[in-house]
């Protein structure tokens, strides 16, 4: 014990903080696109606030236990460029940890041991020595302070005289708000104040009305299933061109419409997944605060409305909006297990097709592809074996897209089967369904890693788009179905579902805009938008894709307009 106290004194421990708390910066010097001369900003400039900071108290634990925000931040960060190689802290990934329910975090920690292992390692000892710290009777010099304050005014004033010659040579990227932890702590702020905002959504949006109503006979029995689905990346599909048939029912089905061209308009499922049900979108996000979804104006047209998910409450707008429907139901797992397969869906739909309303639209949110896939599918959809992983990395790949191609086997058998009991009705019916975002998968050299990244890739933008008409809604309504066909190779994104649904319903409304339906002549779509950090708006074309996404969009016969 006195050697551990000789070798762990108060100044050693303050150095040791001090080189911990720099770790991220260290880190992001070599993963982020940062002129040269701010690099040396970026580590000098935090270094001389982390001196600063540490010299607060002459017992540096006391301080290092003070900043724990700061270290738990430091601890995402360094998650993050694990999984994802790259890029600050979004404040989407900020508001996927109140989105996302327990189950899937379990599923994900559990197969980014490596990560978190690394973290614990870093942060834990720290953490415990500064216990130790403040627990010592000696404390730190005056003297040592005086000069530690010194220092951290050296590094200050060389930071600062830096900073502004590589501010000149990129003004857009070499700024201080851009600097870590500043830019994390900011884009934490903000995903505060949106989740702050979403709370009084209800007061927001009290007074919004559609003024809706349907162009159709009130005796015309109608009946469309929006089926949303999640994390299916296109190109995994068999009717995308896919080596794998993975949707052999939906390949042999004549009647389907997909779309070949489509983007989402953002990578994470807490907000693309309200952008399709509602008048906002990427150019205008901040709508949604004060507008209601499309269930509220296919309820003032006289239908009956249901919402059914096999996903958790998770308090996102999916269930503001959710909760405006007439039936509200989420599926309820068995003990043992987080979810149940998808297929449950089908017997709240056979219930609800039999309950005799003569209009009826049914949304049902489904868990689709998400991770950990192989809990996505039932024994009949298992296809591609072997299909179990025990971590995220090059060996196991083949496993993985082994599951992940299952579980698009599994939707496929899900979507037949609604086809089939809509067809069964004789009424006039549709089956819309597109899924929220799409997948990265260890694709290339860069070994990306699942969804939400602040910089998204093809792999996470292009998604299936799949449109179904009964043989009456055709007979009744040829130019929707033409016009709907026509289109099936034109580039649009997300933002088309809310309109389309609303033609395709017979719904009026002056939110209905139908250069953005894709069933009427009118449909024109300039350009393509994805919603920034901080809910701004980019078009498609200024996203700064990597040579493996451009590569990955060329092949696959997109142009990222």
């Amino acid at each position: 014990m006195k050697h551990f106290n000789r070798l762990f004194t108060q100044k050693r421990i303050f150095w040791i903080f001090l080189a911990v708390m720099l770790v991220p910066n260290v880190f992001l010097c070599f993963t982020e696109h940062l002129p040269g001369l701010f690099k040396v900003v970026y580590i000098l400039l935090p270094e001389a606030l982390y001196l600063l900071l540490l010299n607060l108290s002459r017992k540096p634990g006391i301080t290092f236990w003070a900043l724990f925000p700061l270290h738990f931040i430091g601890a995402f960060q360094l998650v993050l460029l694990y999984l994802f190689g790259n890029s600050i802290i979004a404040s989407d990934m900020f508001l996927n940890m109140f989105t996302t329910n327990s189950g899937e975090a379990i599923e994900l920690l559990d197969k980014l041991a490596p990560a978190v292992a690394g973290v614990f390692l870093l942060y834990l000892p720290a953490l415990t020595l500064a216990v130790y710290s403040i627990r010592r009777p000696d404390t730190l010099t005056p003297r040592f302070q005086k000069r530690a304050f010194m220092l951290a005014m050296l590094l200050l004033g060389s930071g600062l005289l830096i900073y502004t010659p590589a501010h000149r040579q990129a003004p857009h990227r070499a700024r201080l708000d851009n600097l870590y932890p500043i830019n994390a702590f900011n884009n934490a702020r903000f995903a505060l104040h949106s989740w702050e905002a979403s709370k009084n959504y209800k007061l927001t949006s009290h007074d919004f009305d559609y003024r809706a109503g349907s162009s159709r006979s009130p005796e015309l029995p109608e009946v469309y299933i929006f089926v949303i689905g999640e994390t299916g990346r296109a190109c995994n599909w068999g009717l995308y061109g896919y080596e794998r048939n993975t949707t052999p029912r939906l390949s042999a089905r004549p009647d389907i419409i997909h779309f070949n061209d489509v983007l989402t308009q953002i990578n994470a499922t807490h907000k693309s997944v309200p952008l399709m049900l509602c008048p906002a979108d990427a150019l205008d996000y901040n709508h949604i605060y004060q507008q209601k979804s499309l269930i509220t104006a296919f309820k003032q047209a006289g239908f009956r409305t249901a919402f059914v998910s096999n996903q958790l409450r998770n308090g996102s707008f999916t269930d503001f909006f959710a909760d405006e429907a007439d039936c509200t139901l989420y599926l309820a797992a068995p003990k043992k297990k987080s979810h149940l397969h998808d297929k449950a869906l089908l017997s709240a739909v056979d219930s609800l097709l039999n309950s005799g309303a003569t209009k009826q639209l049914i949304v049902l949110h489904t868990y689709g592809s998400h991770f950990n896939y192989c809990e996505r599918y039932a024994a009949e959809d298992r296809t591609f074996t072997p299909d179990h992983i025990n971590e995220i990395n090059r060996k196991d790949r083949q496993a993985m897209i082994n599951a992940y191609d299952n579980s698009i086997v599994a939707t496929d058998h899900l979507l037949d089967q609604i086809i089939e009991r809509l067809d069964r009705t004789g009424k006039t019916a549709a089956m819309l369904y597109l899924t929220d975002h799409g997948e990265d998968l260890l694709d290339d050299d860069r070994d990306r890693f699942l969804h939400a990244s602040p910089i998204p890739t093809y792999y996470q933008l292009h998604v299936p788009f799949v449109l179904w008409f009964s043989p009456r809604y055709n007979q009744q309504f040829p130019l929707d179905v033409r016009q709907a066909r026509e289109r099936h190779t034109t580039p649009f994104d997300s933002r088309v579902v809310f309109h389309t649904l609303l033609a395709i319903g017979g719904i009026e409304t002056d939110y209905r805009n139908d250069s953005l339906s894709l069933v009427s002549p009118s449909f024109h779509l300039e350009k393509r938008h994805y919603l920034g950090e901080r809910n701004i708006p980019i078009p498609v074309q200024y996203i700064p894709f990597d040579e493996n996404d451009l590569a990955a969009f060329e092949r696959h016969g997109i142009k990222p307009r």
